[in-house]
């Protein structure tokens, strides 16, 4: 294999990395934003006597997104929180079945949600809804949440595909404990 070969990205990694960049800078400038904004009005409030009814409202919004588009990144690092006392018993097969079946469930939830939330904010931007403190439309402000589960099911479709691909792999790791 040549060089040229090596150091070409396929498709799929070149959308791997876009996703896991758009994940990381959207946490990144949504945990900024929320700690300025707090900032700037609790600033105004012991500073000015001045409190304005939005950063709350705001803030909230982007906490919600915040956790919805992080819930792809964090199926991706395997930092969810899980109780793992079953599978800390099984070995060898028993264990990568166990984490396929895992795996297909939390994408079939994922689509599911991701559907349900697609809906709602279709239903938002038709009833032409406004949020009460900010003049946003509220389907941009739920927009977070389908895009959260639609990342999230397509992370957990990888997750699956790549056990499927690298049983033998799973398997000595898990003869490895």
């Amino acid at each position: 294999m040549d060089t040229q070969t090596k150091n070409k990205k396929s498709a799929f990694e070149k959308l791997n990395g876009a996703i896991q960049a758009f994940e990381h800078y959207s946490l990144a400038a949504g945990m900024i934003l929320i700690s300025v904004i707090i900032f700037i009005n609790v600033i105004g409030r012991y500073f000015f006597s001045t409190s304005f009814t939005w950063p709350e409202e705001l803030a909230r919004y982007i906490i919600v997104a915040v956790t919805f588009i992080g819930l792809s990144s964090c199926a991706r690092e395997n930092i969810h929180v899980s109780v793992d006392i079953l599978a800390n018993k099984l070995k060898g097969r028993a264990a990568w079945i166990q984490q396929i079946v895992i795996h297909l469930l939390c994408t079939a939830l994922a689509v599911y949600l991701s559907f349900i939330s697609i809906r709602f904010t279709v239903l938002q931007y038709i009833g032409g809804n406004v949020s009460v403190a900010l003049p946003i439309p509220t389907w941009i402000l739920y927009l977070s949440v389908s895009i959260g589960f639609v990342l999230a099911a397509y992370t957990y479709t990888v997750k699956t595909v790549q056990l499927l691909k690298n049983k033998k792999d799973w398997e000595a790791k898990e003869a490895e404990k």
